[in-house]
């Protein structure tokens, strides 16, 4: 495999086994680093959007509680109802946030992940747990909660060039562009075409659509 697309807190926890949180710049340029020392592998950059662990709210629910960050959320949390999938309340990320934050929440409830958007849509939670990039944050109009303490760790999408190309200048080249070039929402956009039910499009096509809407 010559070039491959992977998720920074994916490398950091599971290939070089960090537990600590030194930020995103930081782990970027340690990453870098190992990955190269350790089996020659060029971190170019990433492509502009994460799939981090997060926490979403319906937006005007959100406003009307005036919740934008997880510390928002721990001042109102005692009577609001959250909602995670199978795995998230036994995962290190929940620990590190009520770690973080304190946050204690009336209600717990666990969902499949396509029961658990239309839950909080449905106004059944108030907050959800969620994957960054799903495209079902751009479907229901979600709001994604910011972390300032930074108690989740980065999930960047990091484009990774294999050994055999590291000195492959023109492949290098032809590759930079596509650093940063994916913003967030571009990609919930893309992922939304291929996990809807009506007017559902295929992986090339949302491809396609991708390409003509990156950052040029």
């Amino acid at each position: 495999m010559d070039l491959y697309v992977d998720y920074s807190g994916t490398v950091w926890g599971n290939q070089m086994h960090r537990g600590d949180l030194p930020g995103r710049a930081p782990m970027l340029a340690q990453m870098k680093d190992w990955m190269w020392r350790t089996h020659g592998i060029t971190l170019l950059g990433t492509l502009g959007f994460e799939n981090a662990y997060s926490f979403a709210m319906r937006r005007d629910r959100a406003e009307a509680l005036h919740i934008n960050s997880l510390a928002d959320l721990a001042a109102v949390s005692s009577r609001l109802k959250m909602g995670g999938d199978f795995e998230i309340f036994t995962r290190p990320e929940w620990r590190a946030v009520i770690r973080a934050y304190g946050l204690s929440f009336a209600v717990q409830r666990q969902y499949q992940p396509n029961f658990l958007y239309r839950a909080v849509a449905g106004g059944d939670v108030d907050v959800i747990s969620a994957f960054s990039s799903d495209g079902r944050i751009a479907q229901y109009d979600l709001k994604i909660l910011a972390d300032p303490k930074g108690a989740l760790p980065p999930y960047d999408a990091m484009l990774l060039l294999g050994p055999g190309h590291a000195h492959d200048l023109m492949l290098i080249a032809a590759l930079k562009p596509l650093v940063g070039a994916i913003p967030l929402n571009v990609m919930q956009q893309a992922n939304l075409m291929v996990d809807r039910d009506q007017d559902k499009r295929t992986p090339a096509q949302a491809a396609q659509w991708l390409a003509v809407h990156m950052r040029h």
